[in-house]
């Protein structure tokens, strides 16, 4: 008598493809890199004890944006972890901005996860896949980039956005009103563009990260020191990230 295995197989099959998500697939420089940033954020941590909450959003933020930089779907679990913890510690530094941003956040990540499933690179076929059952291959995003009227639309958004919600904020009494302002609209078009796997993420990622820096710097909240080494390592993986996806997106019309 053959005895099968049919149910059981869906859950194991779960089980690689989310292993070969977070570690196959890497180039010799990726291996080192993107640990290289985790381990910052650890070592960090250890040396530095300023509060728990600060060293969990650090360290699972590094491991987020190392997963986006990939362009692997995984990231969207890590991003929950950080931005529930960065609402609470926003709030307790008196950031409004941050603190909106971070439930936008927390919102984004369940429609990223919707759009990227949709854009990944295509399967392995199913005779190749029976050929290797124990062997999953990673799928990475399908990535695009824009043009010249996109930026200018971009531009022009954050310009009177940041004004106008800086006015919102002074009026509620936040830290650094327009700087808080500015991070806050800047990393609402900069998620956006994430979601819809644009490159041009990355430039707006990059300016945010230094605003971000100089906005925690200003704080002294226990665990602020951790964000600021974050957003250290959000900046050199912003940097690779455009790098890569300038490699694999093509240009779309507007």
């Amino acid at each position: 008598m053959t005895v099968t295995s049919g149910p059981a197989t869906a859950p194991q099959s779960f089980w690689r493809a989310v292993y070969a998500d977070l570690f196959l697939g890497y180039t010799r420089f990726e291996k080192i890199f993107y640990p290289a940033l985790i381990l910052l954020q650890v070592v960090f941590a250890i040396a530095y004890p300023t509060g728990i909450v600060g060293s969990i959003i650090a360290i699972s933020g590094t491991i987020c944006v190392a997963l986006v930089g990939k362009g692997r779907i995984s990231n969207y679990f890590f991003g929950v972890i950080q931005n529930v913890l960065y609402f609470w510690l926003s709030l307790q530094a008196v950031f409004y901005g941050e603190v909106m941003i971070s439930v936008f956040y927390v919102l984004t990540q369940f429609w990223g996860l919707y759009t990227w499933r949709k854009n990944l690179t295509p399967a392995a076929s199913s005779s190749a896949a029976a050929d290797s059952a124990t062997k999953t291959e990673p799928r990475d995003v399908l990535t695009r980039r824009i043009g010249i009227v996109g930026w200018l639309a971009i531009l022009a958004i954050l310009a009177a956005g940041t004004w106008l919600y800086g006015l919102l904020l002074q009026e509620l009494n936040s830290n650094q009103p327009f700087i808080d302002s500015f991070t806050t609209v800047i990393a609402v078009i900069a998620q956006i563009l994430m979601v819809y796997r644009f490159r041009e993420q990355w430039l707006l990622w990059i300016t945010l990260n230094l605003a971000q820096i100089v906005l925690w710097l200003t704080s002294s909240e226990p665990g602020s020191l951790d964000i600021v080494v974050m957003y250290i390592a959000f900046i050199f993986n912003s940097v690779y990230g455009w790098y890569n996806w300038s490699k694999l997106s093509k240009p779309v019309s507007a």
